[in-house]
């Protein structure tokens, strides 16, 4: 028997008691994150030591102890650009002095937005060329030899509305599968990749995908809660994945993002705006992420979110350091 329906309750009871929950009895505060996701671009090279320093100083005071590079790079295209080994090894050596990990996302491939939704053969296409290009990253990079290496992460999300399809999801299965098992040859961990709830109509089923993956592929799945786009609604959206990861007693990580996104001019989806979520919306969102029985809780991402010089980012950080 599922026990989804008491989970429901429980969650819709949490969504009630939530803003007042710091002076009711049975609503525990939170405990914050383990973790952040860091964003590289190619400006962030132009930062000296001394700003990377401060900045990840100001991660490891506000609880991370995982940071996750969401990748080294974009290739493909005109836009490709790698940000330098010297740059990298600067993070991880200071991420180390700081007591912190750091998870290396692998290149992204600028043409996985085609292959998404492309026909089976460019798709699979795609697959072959990307396990080539991360097969060769993998051999030559040197990061799993530092101090501060904490695995691999796979920069693609993945969601249920692309891969509603019995054939697409055992393509991408098999993807994933080749893809894990690359890493693994170069790291003792699992590599992690995250997912999400689209709220674009379809048949497909996250939950559902999720088990046909895990069933090909040791993977480590980070759970974003969606609140950023969807709202906290979104959080009853994704529990039939985390009751299925639970199910498979599969080790997962639940992100939480730290943003409300904005209306964007363009309606095709091509313009993301946003802005750091106020610090009462964050704090359920934590209270939530303890609840899920995640091995760790992520924050996407202390930087900006929580560390930039706008007047949001500052009170939101401001706030969390207070409680």
């Amino acid at each position: 028997m599922s026990h989804f329906p008491l989970r429901r309750r429980q969650l819709l009871s949490f969504l009630a008691c939530a803003p007042l929950f710091a002076g009711l009895p049975g609503c525990t505060p939170p405990v914050g994150v383990q973790g952040s996701f860091l964003q590289l671009w190619k400006s962030h090279a132009d930062l000296t030591p001394a700003q990377w320093r401060e900045r990840l100083a100001a991660m490891a005071e506000m609880g991370c102890r995982t940071l996750t590079l969401q990748w080294v790079g974009l290739i493909g295209g005109e836009a490709a650009w790698m940000i330098p080994e010297s740059l990298l090894r600067t993070v991880l050596d200071i991420a180390h002095d700081e007591g912190m990990q750091v998870q290396v996302g692998l290149p992204f491939d600028n043409a996985w937005w085609q292959a998404l939704s492309a026909e089976p053969g460019e798709q699979a296409a795609f697959f072959d060329s990307s396990l080539v290009t991360t097969r060769q990253y993998l051999a030559s990079a040197p990061w799993p030899q530092h101090r501060a290496f904490a695995g691999w992460y796979i920069p693609y999300e993945l969601e249920q509305y692309h891969w509603a399809t019995d054939d697409r999801q055992q393509r991408l299965a098999q993807w994933l599968q080749a893809m894990s098992r690359s890493v693994l040859q170069y790291s003792n961990r699992n590599a992690a990749i995250s997912t999400y709830f689209s709220v674009l109509p379809t048949q497909g089923s996250l939950a559902q995908l999720w088990s046909v993956l895990l069933d090909a592929a040791p993977l480590l799945p980070m759970v974003q809660d969606g609140v950023g786009v969807a709202g906290l609604g979104n959080l009853l959206a994704i529990e039939p994945l985390l009751l299925e990861l639970r199910r498979l007693r599969a080790p997962f990580e639940v992100v939480v993002e730290l943003f409300e996104q904005l209306p964007a001019q363009n309606p095709d989806g091509s313009e993301f705006k946003a802005r750091s979520a106020d610090y009462p919306r964050v704090l359920r969102q934590l209270e939530w992420a303890r609840s899920t029985g995640a091995e760790q809780v992520v924050a996407f991402a202390l930087d900006p979110w929580a560390l930039s010089d706008e007047p949001r980012a500052r009170r939101l950080r401001e706030e969390w350091l207070k409680r």
